[in-house]
């Protein structure tokens, strides 16, 4: 049985790749400073703390989103410490690797502030990259990493991942001991490959398990969220150019009347 390999942050390049490519999942403990951390959670636990349980919209699917589970998105316009997060060193790396060798550039496909409330039962086991039926390519078209700002434990949510199943034919199903709950310390980084089962677990804490996913795509894929209308565009403008390159954002073109 495959276990997810977990590193230190400053062993987080080479290293992570090569479990990326073996296992499809990996763990670097502590990679985000406890100050930056701290700083998030103040930002985002009020606008969490103001929203409905199940806040997802008509379209979504309550039983696959989670009826004890609240979701924000438009991360950018919610704190201005979302966007130096996106450009964070450890996850452009993993992109460089993971995804460059197939795109001039990538982007953020989507950014979710994802929180699992006490009662919440085990989320299907799914493979993020499927939101691209029609693009299957033999190389990776999504890297997924979730921050922890809160701890991940085995009674609060920690996400059920399945090493391995990246490689797995499509109607393979996994066996129980073939499971595994990523805990993970708040400020880790849960990195995994668009193609592995993965699901968020199931809570009996009364604690508030919190992470921010962030997706990332090459360039030449379609985002599944618009920033410009999640985030805003008076947002967008006032991050840095390399963000809003990664938000597919630009100004080229427009002419301000005189």
């Amino acid at each position: 049985m495959r276990v997810v390999e977990r590193f230190p942050r400053e062993r987080a390049h080479d290293e992570v790749f090569g479990a990326l490519e073996r296992d499809g999942v990996a763990i670097v403990e502590e990679g985000i400073d406890t100050e930056r951390i701290d700083a998030l959670y103040a930002d985002l636990r009020p606008q969490l703390d103001a929203v409905p349980w199940c806040n997802v919209g008509a379209k979504d699917d309550p039983e696959f989103s989670g009826r004890l589970t609240k979701r924000l998105r438009g991360m950018v316009a919610r704190s201005p410490r979302v966007g130096p997060l996106l450009v964070e060193p450890l996850l452009l790396g993993v992109c460089d690797r993971f995804l460059g060798p197939n795109a001039r550039d990538y982007r953020l496909s989507t950014g979710e502030l994802i929180a699992i409330g006490a009662g919440q039962v085990a989320q299907p086991l799914h493979r993020d990259a499927d939101s691209w039926r029609h693009c299957r390519p033999p190389f990776p078209i999504l890297m997924s990493a979730i921050v922890a700002l809160t701890d991940f434990t085995p009674r609060n949510g920690a996400t059920v991942v399945v090493p391995g199943s990246h490689r797995w034919p499509r109607l393979r199903r996994p066996e129980a001991a073939e499971l595994e709950r990523a805990s993970m310390p708040r400020g880790s980084v849960l990195l995994y490959h668009g193609q592995l089962l993965h699901g968020g677990g199931a809570s009996d804490d009364g604690e508030l398990r919190i992470g921010l996913y962030l997706g990332y795509i090459p360039s030449w894929l379609r985002p599944i969220e618009n920033q410009c209308i999640t985030s805003g565009l008076d947002a967008l403008r006032a991050v840095p150019p390399r963000v809003q390159a990664l938000l597919d954002y630009s100004d080229d073109g427009w002419e301000t009347l005189a």
